[in-house]
């Protein structure tokens, strides 16, 4: 009896969510793995990636060497008192340089961050080389029923019996998907701004003291800014985020001014404007429609905001689909099923991302003890739990 061939498993875009389904995917015998990804290069920015215990607990299902990547590099709050935090939250007041105290959200593993472009790289070291074809950017796909072709900007294609569409929040295979006309193809500008800027820790202490070391977010009706150390202690990342009413650059991260950056958070006062001096970029952010399927899309490519997190939860759900003790040969079967399985929860972090487009200080990670104002929404049916987050 001759041995069936291996299914061709074609995975678009080599970021922090194609890379660990491709980890998750490596060791089954029956799959032959190819990662496409646009850049020459793997690339990533060099900021901060924060994973919730929800995340940890899929890398152990990935494989002990990515979670043991995580934790050489995971740095997490230093004060002891601290050790459960995931953020401290302050509210601007005026006359109070620190700012109004309004509590902290726990789980169980406290603020657990990377420098996202070091981890990528400890990832990329566990996918051999000859997976991964570069310069790959994909125009479109073709279905020819048995198979899939993916044809590429270098005028090549690639044929193929799966596609796993992991190209980020403008994703090709998504609007494939749906259809390039399609309103749900194409994400949309939340009407919000971020920063991003990282801060030498010794800078930071001089500046901030004792908010250097702990991760904080210090809230107003204006906006919210954030920080965390990274990197072993040696950096502190920030996020200042604001409301913008339209966004009309052709790019979708830009350098941007001091002056602008200052003009856009006026009213924070106190250690809120000590972190703002950092030099910033400025990002917009992105939604889509919720009617968005979710079928063979996983990370930023399916859900922004919690992106990393729940790509490694996709990547997860999807090894154990093509695991070789699961999966009987049929694709349209295993990806039926990741859909089921996924699409519920899914939704809701999805859901709860698009509620912080109308109130970025109604973030990802509620929690059920409603007596803490911090936790005082808009709306509190449905709302996203913390727990539900890291369950």
């Amino acid at each position: 009896m001759s041995t069936p061939k291996p299914l061709k498993v074609a995975i678009v875009g080599g970021g922090i969510s194609g890379i660990c389904l491709a980890i998750g995917l490596l060791e089954q015998p029956q799959l032959e793995l190819t990662i496409f990804e646009a850049s020459p290069t793997f690339t990533e920015i060099g900021a901060g990636l924060a994973l919730g215990p929800n995340a940890q607990r899929a890398l152990q299902l990935l494989s002990p060497e990515a979670e043991a990547a995580f934790w050489h590099f995971a740095t997490g709050n230093s004060s002891p008192e601290f050790n459960k935090t995931w953020f401290n939250f302050r509210r601007q007041a005026q006359g109070h340089e620190d700012g109004l105290e309004l509590g902290s959200i726990e789980n169980q593993s406290g603020q657990q961050t990377v420098h996202r472009a070091k981890f990528l790289d400890a990832l990329i070291n566990l996918v051999p080389k000859d997976r991964v074809q570069f310069g790959k950017r994909l125009l479109r796909i073709s279905d020819h029923g048995a198979y899939t072709v993916l044809h590429f900007a270098d005028g090549t294609a690639a044929r193929t019996d799966c596609v796993i569409g992991a190209d980020g929040v403008h994703s090709t295979v998504r609007k494939y998907l749906l259809g390039a006309t399609s309103p749900e193809a194409t994400p949309v500008f939340s009407g919000i701004v971020a920063y991003r800027g990282l801060i030498p820790m010794e800078i930071a202490r001089h500046s901030l003291g004792k908010y250097a070391s702990d991760a904080y977010l210090w809230c107003s009706s204006e906006g919210m800014v954030m920080s965390y150390p990274i990197n072993s202690g040696q950096v502190v990342n920030v996020v200042a985020a604001c409301y913008r009413e339209s966004w009309n650059e052709k790019l979708y991260v830009l350098n941007t001014t001091l002056e602008q950056m200052r003009k856009d958070f006026q009213s924070f006062e106190g250690i809120p404007q000590e972190i703002i001096k950092v030099y910033p970029i400025a990002m917009p952010s992105f939604f889509d429609d919720p009617r968005l399927t979710f079928d063979k899309l996983l990370g930023d490519a399916a859900h922004q905001s919690q992106a990393a997190c729940m790509a490694i939860e996709d990547a997860a759900a999807l090894g154990i689909l093509f695991n070789k003790t699961y999966f009987k040969g049929d694709v349209s079967e295993a990806l039926s099923t990741y859909e089921k399985v996924r699409l519920p929860r899914a939704t809701k972090v999805q859901a709860a991302a698009a509620r912080a487009s109308e109130n970025i200080n109604e973030r990802i990670g509620f929690s059920s003890n409603v007596e803490n104002p911090i936790y005082k929404v808009k709306s509190e049916q449905g709302k996203l739990t913390i727990e539900e987050m890291n369950a």
